[in-house]
């Protein structure tokens, strides 16, 4: 087994499940959720969210299988500024917040999203 690091991801045998169980996922989906979001249509926000979500749990490069149809790291970046966006509108189109009644919670929650979202970012070099 080669292991170049104490993570569960960080070793061959594990990079290798990773990539059979992820084979089945739709990661078309996934690309689509960002395709598809407008800040101007509140039924994508929570959506939105749910797709970072799962970049912020199988967005590192050696969970997510090399060979898919989307750049995982383009996606990320696109997701630390859509959460960005939510919790700090740029315009009055941007109505996250308005639908929690600014909640700081919720605020807090999505801050915590983006920073998760920068580490996995990183980890593309």
């Amino acid at each position: 087994m080669g292991a170049w690091d104490f993570s569960p991801w960080g070793n061959d045998d594990a990079a290798g499940w990773y990539s059979r169980f992820l084979r089945g996922c739709d990661f078309v989906m996934l690309k689509r959720e960002f395709e598809e979001f407008s800040e101007k249509d509140e039924s994508k926000y929570d959506k939105i969210r749910a797709a970072c979500y799962m970049l912020q749990c199988i967005g590192n490069p050696y969970i997510i299988p090399k060979t898919e149809e989307i750049e995982v790291k383009d996606l990320i970046e696109q997701g630390i500024r859509i959460l960005s966006n939510m919790i700090d509108p740029p315009d009055q189109n941007w109505t996250y917040l308005d639908m929690w009644g600014g909640d700081e919670e919720v605020r807090s929650s999505i801050g915590e999203q983006i920073k998760t979202l920068k580490i996995r970012l990183g980890e593309w070099g």
